[in-house]
C-alpha cells in the first residue's frame, strides 16, 4: 500500500512555549534547504507587541526542521545534518532504546526536529499512519514515548458497482488503494477476491477521511462499516470495540466476520484448474483426479497461510517443486510450485493466518506460473469450497446490546436496511 506522508504538527508542539506572550503576531517562514536529503525548515518568530508593556518581551526564535529520510541515511547522519550535538544524539538513543530501534528508520518517512531558544526541544518520527515516536527534552533529560497522530476526521460514505474491477471502479468512486485493500481484507473469509468478483457486484463503505491539524490531506483512516454484494449475496461488517477495547468487524448478528480459514491463499489470479476427480493432466496427458485448486498468477505473487498453524514440511519436493505443508489441527494445507519460500517462515515454523509464506512460481512439474493449493482433512484431500466453516467469535450478551446500537447508527449512515 502506498502511504501518504504526514505534514508537520508544529503548532501543537510549540503552543506551550508561548503561553506567557500576549497580544503578539506570529510570522511563519518556510523554505527548502539545498541538502542531499529533503529538509524543510520552518522558522517561527514572535513580533514585537503592538502596545507597550511594563516589561519588555524578549524575542525568541523557534525552528522545526522536517527531514525526509533518504536511502542510506542513519540517525546519526540525519542529526548531524541539522546540527544536533553528539551528546544529545547519545541521550536520545539511550532514551528511545526501549521504545523503538532507530537503526530501523525507513526511507521516505519523516523526522521532525524542534529547536526552542537554540536548544533541542524534541524529535519525532512517523512510525506509521497512526503512530509516531516522540522524544522530548524534559528539564534537560530526554523522554521517549509512542503517541497517536492526531487528525481531523470526517466520516464519508462511498459506493460503487463493479463494471471492470474492484480497484478500478473503487478508485473511480474516490476510494484509495489503502481503503480498497482493507475492504477486501474485511470480507476475505467470505469472498475470494481473486476469483469470485463479477460484473454488477456492488459495495457501500463508511470510512474515515483524515486531515492533519495543519489542514493537509492524509491517508484514509479505518473502515467503520461496509456491505458487499457478491453474486447476489450480501455480506456486512461493522466495526466495534469490545469491553477489552479490542476492535474488530462483526456481522449484524454480532458474529465476528473472521473464520478459521481464509477463502483463498492468494489475492491475485484466477482458477486455472479446479477441484476434480477426473481431469486431463496437461503434462502426462492422462485423465487423473485433481484434488486441489490451481491459481494461475504472475510470477512472484505473494502466497499467504489460510490459517494459523505450523510448517511441518518445506523445500523442493520433486514434482511439487518448492512446496510447504502447514498443519492446522485436523486440517493441513499444502502450497506447491512456488518460486521461493519467505525468509520469515525459514526462521519460525509457527505461522499466522494471512502471513506471507512464499511466492508464486513454476517449479517442479508445471506448465507455467501458478499455485497448486491442496487442503487435507484427517490426511485426505478435500474441496476447500465444501468446508463447513465454524461461526466466528460471538459478542457477549452485554456487548451485543451495545453493538446493535452502533450497527444501527452505521446502517443509517450507509443508507441500508
Amino acid at each position: 500500500m502506498k502511504y501518504i506522508l504526514f505534514s508537520l504538527l508544529v503548532f501543537s508542539l510549540l503552543g506551550g512555549l508561548f503561553a506567557t506572550i500576549h497580544n503578539s503576531e506570529v510570522t511563519t517562514v518556510t523554505y527548502k534547504r539545498d541538502t542531499p536529503s529533503a529538509t524543510t525548515e520552518v522558522v517561527t518568530q514572535i513580533a514585537e507587541p503592538e502596545e507597550a508593556v511594563e516589561e519588555p518581551v524578549v524575542s525568541t526564535s523557534n525552528q522545526v526542521k522536517e527531514i525526509e529520510i533518504q536511502p542510506g541515511d542513519t540517525f546519526s547522519t540525519i542529526m548531524e545534518e541539522v546540527a544536533v550535538t553528539a551528546e544529545d544524539q547519545s541521550s536520545i538513543l539511550a532514551a528511545v532504546q526501549d521504545v523503538y530501534d532507530f537503526t530501523k528508520l525507513q526511507a521516505g518517512k519523516l523526522i521532525h526536529v524542534v529547536f526552542a531558544q537554540d536548544a533541542l526541544a524534541s524529535v519525532d518520527y512517523d512510525l506509521n499512519d497512526d503512530k509516531k515516536i516522540v522524544i522530548e527534552n524534559v528539564d534537560g533529560e530526554f523522554v521517549a514515548k509512542e503517541e497517536a497522530i492526531e487528525y481531523d476526521v470526517t466520516e464519508v460514505v462511498r459506493s460503487a458497482t463493479i463494471e471492470s474491477s474492484l480497484f478500478y471502479d473503487g478508485a473511480s468512486a474516490g476510494l484509495s488503494d489503502k481503503t480498497l485493500v482493507e475492504l477486501a481484507e474485511i470480507f476475505q473469509w467470505d469472498i475470494d477476491f481473486s476469483t469470485d468478483i463479477q460484473i454488477d457486484d456492488s459495495f457501500v463503505v463508511l470510512y474515515e477521511e483524515r486531515k492533519t491539524k495543519d489542514g493537509e490531506e492524509a491517508s484514509a483512516g479505518k473502515i467503520l462499516a461496509a456491505q458487499f454484494t457478491n453474486q447476489g449475496e450480501t455480506y456486512e461488517a461493522y466495526y466495534f470495540e469490545t469491553s477489552t477495547s479490542t476492535g474488530g468487524y462483526y456481522a449484524a448478528n454480532g458474529e465476528s466476520v473472521e473464520r478459521q480459514f481464509l477463502s483463498s491463499p492468494i489475492g491475485v489470479g484466477y482458477v486455472s484448474s479446479g477441484f476434480s476427480y477426473s481431469r486431463l493432466n496437461p503434462i502426462t496427458k492422462r485423465v487423473t483426479p485433481h484434488r486441489a485448486i490451481d491459481y494461475a498468477a504472475p510470477h512472484g505473487t505473494p502466497i499467504v497461510a489460510i490459517a494459523d498453524g505450523e510448517v511441518t514440511l518445506s523445500g523442493n519436493r520433486g514434482p511439487l517443486g518448492i512446496a510447504i505443508d502447514i498443519e492446522h489441527g485436523q486440517y493441513m494445507s499444502q502450497y506447491a510450485h512456488m518460486s521461493s519460500i519467505d525468509s520469515a517462515v525459514k526462521k519460525n515454523p509457527e505461522v499466522k493466518q494471512g502471513q506471507v509464506i512464499g511466492y508464486v512460481g513454476s517449479t517442479g512439474q508445471s506448465t507455467g506460473p501458478h499455485l497448486h493449493y491442496t487442503l487435507f482433512k484427517d490426511g485426505n484431500p478435500i474441496n476447500p469450497a465444501d468446508i463447513d466453516m465454524p461461526v466466528g467469535e460471538l459478542l457477549t450478551e452485554t456487548e451485543l446490546d451495545d453493538f446493535q446500537v452502533v450497527a444501527d447508527g452505521y446502517k443509517i449512515q450507509l443508507g441500508v436496511n
